[in-house]
């Protein structure tokens, strides 16, 4: 079914990002930008839903990227530790380095493996815990609720990766040598570890082969512990792109359905949300669904969550996550695709980062979105995202994410499908 945005709900999106940057500002995961635009969110849902609300939940913001100068300090001294052995120490001196050595690298694979991969809160309580908040707006069912719809998005802005504002295309490959440093130092002081209970002299086979690593590993390292700057020195990013984009078609959504709410079918309620925190390791989400877990999973739940939507070519439904594992929906993502068909739209279906050979290298450490907390906890969801990966690399997560790099055209398409997916049979 063809449904025509009108100009003034089509400029109503994109003049809505605008205001929120003017007004905001860039709004890092706990921030009292994060909070001012919560409540703009809710303002605009007031006056289209049926009932709105904000939820406010407490989380560790600075724990998901503030891990990554844990792990690089624990690495750097598990070298330093190793090294000390040339000098030839006794007995109990060595083994205690060997062992101590080993059980850092240890620990840093746990934090990074639990915290990027995994998305859990495994060293948060370090951190200091602050307040952010969701934002949810309802339409209510016709007769008995049988079905919740989610179109979902978030409103807090990341913190500048500063690595990829200076290296661009440099970007994944500091990245990836970090990562292979610490996966091959971490199997090389097991093996140390393990052959020193044999021989003590073991770590001499070793040392040149780990002299070289580090070498080669530490200029990648410390690049890895300024990715990202403290306090106020890292919100610098609006967040056009990533996420405003989003959050205007989830508040462009509640303008069109409450003029036509025959389009919603009986015994179904939408419910519109922006979540805070996703750049914070999807904390508003996650805490969303384990708040709501038992309606979600009673009443079917399918969440459509929307991610990054900056040009109308480049529209994929994302029903696999590489860093985390996550596969989505199959339900969802058919419907999806089911919906851009009927809207006579061209997407394409892939894993989060792309389907040519780069992009799904890439992939790999692109994190997750918010439809990651649904899908772990067996509620159907799957992700919309629609950016060109060679202009990513020159706005993302940088002060360049400004409204001027969404495409007209994007919020739009992104927009029909949404309301397609709604009126579509199950």
């Amino acid at each position: 079914m063809k449904l025509d945005i009108s100009i003034e709900d089509s400029n109503f999106m994109y003049n809505f990002i605008q205001d929120i940057i003017d007004k905001c500002g860039p709004r890092m995961p706990c921030s009292p930008q994060e909070q001012k635009a919560a409540l703009m969110i809710k303002n605009e849902m007031d006056n289209v839903c049926d009932s709105s609300e904000i939820e406010k939940f407490h989380c560790n913001p600075h724990a998901f990227l503030g891990f990554i100068k844990v792990i690089i300090v624990l690495t750097l001294v598990s070298f330093i530790l190793f090294f000390l052995l040339s000098f030839n120490l006794s007995f109990y001196w060595t083994q205690g380095l060997t062992i101590t050595s080993f059980i850092l690298n240890l620990l840093s694979i746990l934090i990074l493996w639990n915290e990027f991969f995994n998305y859990r809160e495994f060293i948060d309580p370090l951190f200091k815990s602050k307040e952010s908040q969701n934002v949810i707006g309802k339409f209510k069912p016709i007769g008995k609720l049988k079905k919740i719809i989610i179109f979902s998005g978030h409103h807090d802005s990341a913190l500048q990766f500063n690595l990829l504002k200076v290296l661009k295309i440099g970007y994944p490959i500091i990245i990836f040598l970090g990562l292979i440093v610490l996966f091959i130092w971490f199997i090389i002081s097991g093996l140390i570890f393990i052959l020193s209970f044999v021989n003590l002299l073991v770590f001499q086979g070793f040392f040149v082969f780990t002299i070289v690593l580090f070498i080669i590993g530490v200029p990648a390292l410390i690049a890895l512990f300024f990715f990202v700057s403290s306090g106020e020195k890292a919100n610098k990013v609006p967040g056009a792109v990533d996420n405003l984009s989003a959050v205007g078609i989830v508040l462009g959504l509640g303008r069109y359905l409450q003029k036509n709410k025959h389009l919603i079918p009986n015994n179904t309620e939408i419910r519109l949300i922006s979540f805070g925190c996703e750049e914070a390791g999807l904390r508003g989400a996650y805490r969303y669904v384990e708040r709501h877990i038992d309606e979600l999973k009673e009443y079917n739940t399918e969440c459509i969550n929307m991610d990054a939507i900056q040009t109308p070519q480049n529209i994929s439904i994302i029903n696999f996550e590489p860093s985390t594992r996550t596969k989505h929906s199959e339900i969802v993502v058919n419907k999806l695709i089911k919906a851009a068909e009927n809207a006579e739209i061209n997407i394409k279906s892939s894993s989060l980062g792309g389907s040519g050979s780069f992009e799904k290298i890439f992939g790999q450490i692109t994190g997750g979105t918010d439809a990651t907390a649904f899908s772990k906890s067996n509620v159907k969801a799957a992700n919309i995202s629609a950016m060109n990966l060679k202009k990513m690399l020159e706005f993302y997560h940088q002060p360049g994410d400004t409204p001027d790099k969404i495409e007209k055209g994007a919020l739009e398409n992104v927009l029909k499908m949404c309301l397609n997916y709604i009126i579509l049979k199950d």
